[in-house]
């Protein structure tokens, strides 16, 4: 080790420096403080001996002016002193000076001395050597953040910026000194409320990583964020996928265009089947017409009945080439199950066993596309049971916890489940049975399966095989409950209706027949109904009735 020892008394230099040298360390002897400094300005010295009293500048004030230099921690700093005195060494203390040796030297006391100074300048180089990494390290990373062509933003535990790199200036739109030291949800109140609220939020109070995606407040701009915890706080990477995101649409798009003559035969079939219905119970009823009207009555419902399940197939092939969004209502789970399973199996050699309580909670739905993915899994157990049998619908209130891996986030969801007592699935066969198209039946579109999925899914669920064996197949899904619970209202009533009378009314339609219907209908209701074919006529006989006084109270236009 390199020391540097300073004493202006030359006997009691030579001797130190020769008891110094013993131990093995290579001495620099001067006699003053100025010659130390001329030396230490050309080469580095871990450990310093210091006499206090020197000539010229003395070693406390050495000690100082060395202490209060740039890295001036790093120097290990032993003062000879001859005084003795409590109030003299404390004033060495807090000079800087890391110990002190009295003289007269006693060697033992110097041997002791140096050791420790030797353990503490050994353990001094290493958290030196460790800080230098450390600031090396943070050098590399900082370079690293500068140059990513991700975005790159950090807080503290408070929600202040401490780091945004230059590509996170560009896509947040803010200049790094324009928000460092300030706090988030003030420079960017548009985040509040959003998912990048919900998930940032997360981060913190969680300790854990969160990936997600999600869109500026317009929905023009879509991130791809990895947010991460952080000793003081959290470090978040993003990238602007938007450009991804609108490939991903146009190729879903294009899929499903190329997909759809084969969707329109799947849902041909199923409505040849309805209409079968339709048909049937239309001849039944003409043939029972004369004798007995009360089963007119019943097969006119079930012909009904088919022909709304009819409009809702139509509406859910509107959907579908719309994007596939639900149009949500607050429905009862129990009525839709029970209209389901009784439509689904009129006419078959099965029945339904119901377990369905009186508390179940509604849930926020498109009735028909819910309907749609009950007939799938009744037909399912239908063709499972060629033979008949029974079917099993079951559902129940459950409340998910937030776990690791969970495939639904927590909350509160009723769960439905339907189980047939066929032959079961094969197990190389229940992986792919959610794939489009996949089908073990050979006229069957291989639809309803994947459509069920993807419609329970739309509505925030989870549709999954829950078991298959040779003993029969169950299947269940998950609806988020209605938050509210809120009450549904049913169709008014015709003493309802009827109050409305004596109010008048404009349609528009080009076809004859629909205005002819829908004028019937509306007399009906007690309006004054008048109809006319075109937009311009509508206009003419609209600004006729403002300047008589007559207005008309409702106007309903053929839209297309």
């Amino acid at each position: 080790m390199k020391i540097l020892l300073v004493e202006d008394h030359q006997e009691s230099r030579k001797t130190l420096q020769h008891l110094i040298g013993r131990r093995g360390h290579e001495v620099f002897a001067v006699g003053s403080g100025e010659e130390a400094e001329k030396v230490m300005a050309a080469q580095k010295f871990p450990f310093l001996i210091l006499d206090w009293m020197l000539p010229g500048k003395s070693g406390i004030e050495l000690c100082q002016e060395l202490r209060a230099q740039p890295r001036g921690d790093e120097m290990f700093i032993l003062l000879v002193t001859a005084r003795q005195d409590t109030e003299d060494l404390e004033r060495a203390l807090a000079a800087g000076a890391n110990d002190y040796l009295t003289k007269p030297l006693d060697l033992a006391l110097l041997n002791v001395r140096l050791s420790v100074a030797e353990r503490q300048i050994r353990e001094l180089a290493e958290r030196n050597q460790a800080r230098a990494a450390l600031e090396e390290s943070a050098r590399t990373t900082s370079e690293i953040l500068e140059k990513t062509m991700d975005g790159f933003f950090a807080v503290d535990h408070a929600w202040n910026f401490t780091y945004l790199n230059p590509e996170a200036e560009t896509l947040l739109g803010r200049r790094r000194a324009e928000v460092i030291g300030k706090e988030l949800w003030k420079e960017l109140p548009q985040l509040i409320g959003s998912p990048f609220e919900v998930n940032y939020r997360r981060v913190m109070t969680e300790q854990v990583p969160i990936e997600f995606e999600a869109s500026d407040a317009p929905g023009k701009v879509w991130f791809e964020m990895h947010a991460y915890p952080s000793g003081r706080g959290m470090s978040v990477f993003f990238r602007d996928v938007s450009e991804r995101k609108s490939i991903e649409e146009k190729r879903l798009t294009t899929s499903k265009l190329e997909s759809l003559g084969t969707l329109a035969g799947g849902i041909a079939h199923d409505l040849n089947n309805i209409l079968t219905v339709i048909s049937g119970n239309i001849g039944l009823a003409q043939i029972e017409a004369p004798s007995d009207p009360r089963s007119l009555l019943s097969y006119l419902s079930k012909a009904g009945q088919a022909a709304q399940h009819a409009a809702r197939l139509s509406g859910q092939l509107l959907t579908f080439s719309k994007g596939g969004a639900p149009l949500k209502r607050v429905a009862s789970v129990a009525e839709l199950l029970g209209r389901a399973a009784e439509f689904s199996l009129y006419g078959s050699n099965l029945r339904a066993e119901m377990d369905i309580p009186v508390d179940l909670w509604k849930a926020d739905v498109d009735p028909g596309q819910i309907e749609q993915v009950v007939n799938a899994l009744v037909i399912n157990a239908r063709e499972a049971m060629p033979h008949g049998g029974t079917v099993s619908i079951a559902a129940r209130n459950v409340e998910l916890e937030d776990k690791p891996g969970a495939l639904l986030p927590a909350g509160r969801y009723v769960k439905i489940t339907i189980a047939d007592r066929g032959s079961g699935i094969e197990e190389e066969l229940a992986t792919r049975i959610f794939d489009p198209y996949f089908t073990t039946k050979p006229t069957a579109s291989g639809l309803g399966l994947s459509i069920s999925y993807s419609i329970v899914k739309k509505h925030g669920g989870l549709l999954h095989l829950e078991s298959s064996s040779p003993e029969g197949s169950t299947f269940v899904f998950y609806l988020p409950a209605d938050g509210e619970q809120l009450e549904t209202s049913g169709p008014p009533t015709a003493e309802q209706a009827l109050q409305f009378n004596q109010q008048r009314v404009l349609v528009m339609d080009d076809e004859a027949a629909i205005r002819e219907l829908t004028s019937q209908l509306l007399g009906t209701l007690g309006y004054e109904v008048t109809a006319v074919p075109d937009g311009l006529e509508v206009v003419k006989l609209y600004e006729r009735a403002l300047r008589r006084g007559e207005n008309f109270h409702a106007v309903i236009l053929d839209a297309t």
